[in-house]
């Protein structure tokens, strides 16, 4: 999904309403802005709470074993 906005003449930005209900944010609420792999990333203040807490763990998978749970 590729969504556009364009800044106001106070370099603000209405977050569009589809990438509002993907993030689960609303009015009022915290979103982070993060650098990673040279782009810039947008997040609500709790999935990067979640992604700290929870850093990605490498895991091997057995011959044969699935990753449905």
């Amino acid at each position: 999904m590729i969504k556009q906005a364009k800044l106001s003449n106070k370099c603000q930005i209405t977050v569009p309403k589809e990438v509002r209900k993907l993030l689960e944010i609303d009015k009022g609420d915290d979103v982070v802005f993060y650098i990673e792999d040279n782009e810039v990333k947008l997040t609500s203040i709790k999935n990067i709470n979640l992604k700290l807490k929870n850093p990605k763990k490498k895991t091997t998978m057995k011959k044969g074993e699935n990753n449905n749970g």
